[in-house]
């Protein structure tokens, strides 16, 4: 699976939308999401779920993303904020317990992965 480390990636893609669309709008609202989570603590974030056919770069300008994995930091307090961070971005984005991206985390947040999903 491709992962790239996201604001390196969103800040070198030519889709002017690179990241889950109906959440982000224009790739600089990503931009600004990823700062948000270094800021809060984050050792790092990264981009999965690529999607590059060679149809999409034509008619969008670059390939296209709808999920960023976090690294967790070690102590509890910061890991905290950034899970707090992530209910209240699920909670806002109506995605709720049983949808894909929720399940997943359940069995990756030991090992310090933490995973957001979008549409």
């Amino acid at each position: 699976m491709k992962s790239f480390e996201a604001l390196e990636w969103l800040k070198n893609s030519n889709n002017p939308s690179a990241l889950a669309t109906n959440r982000f709008g224009e790739t600089e609202n990503a931009i600004k999401f990823v700062d948000k989570l270094y800021e809060l603590g984050a050792t790092k974030v990264n981009v999965i779920g690529i999607l590059d056919e060679p149809e999409r770069i034509e008619d969008e300008g670059g390939s296209y993303a709808t999920s960023l994995i976090v690294d967790l930091p070690q102590e509890n307090e910061i890991r905290n904020k950034i899970i707090e961070f992530y209910k209240k971005e699920m909670e806002e984005q109506g995605i709720e317990e049983g949808e894909g991206i929720l399940e997943w985390n359940k069995s990756k947040i030991n090992e310090g992965k933490l995973g957001f999903g979008w549409d």
